[in-house]
């Protein structure tokens, strides 16, 4: 047994004894609380040094987007200025696609943003420009290395409107 099991196991025999006192205890059950003390001492650093390899729990799956968070990113990139939640949103995704992406060369607004543990306040314009260069990114396929801008054909209709 570890000495750290020892000293567990003393803790429980002097906390049996203590008890046995205060409460009282006749001799024959006092020996049994400390008798019980030890056994409960010694199975402790035995199962303690047993080495089992540990099971890891799956990592929990990504949660699903419900109304109230749609509603809510949408109020804060409406605003007159992005809220937080859109930048940390945006901070999240621009994360993850450089994660899938690693390859792809990256502009160094897009590497600065990303370098924040707690990204800035950005501007609509900024956000924008994050968003066509995610796009980009996005667009490219693994395998080859041409990074030309998809064409307005190839590209989804607009997610928002630009606010003067």
């Amino acid at each position: 047994m570890r000495p750290s099991a020892w000293a567990v196991t003393g803790v429980l025999i002097v906390l049996a004894i203590v008890a046995c006192w205060f409460f009282g205890l006749d001799d024959r059950h006092a020996v049994v609380l400390v008798g019980a003390a030890l056994a409960a001492g010694v199975a402790n650093g035995l199962l303690e040094a047993i080495e089992v390899p540990r099971p890891t729990l799956p990592a929990l799956p990504e949660q699903a987007r419900g109304l109230a968070d749609l509603q809510a990113l949408e109020f804060s990139l409406s605003s007159a200025d992005p809220g937080t939640r859109a930048v940390l949103e945006m901070h999240a995704v621009a994360a993850s696609l450089a994660a899938a992406r690693p390859d792809v060369p990256r502009s160094s607004g897009l590497e600065t943003f990303l370098t924040r543990a707690r990204p800035a306040t950005l501007t609509h314009r900024e956000i924008r420009s994050l968003l066509d260069e995610l796009d980009r990114i996005a667009a490219t396929s693994t395998g080859s290395r041409t990074h030309a801008r998809p064409s307005a054909a190839t590209l989804p209709a607009a997610r928002h409107e630009e606010r003067p």
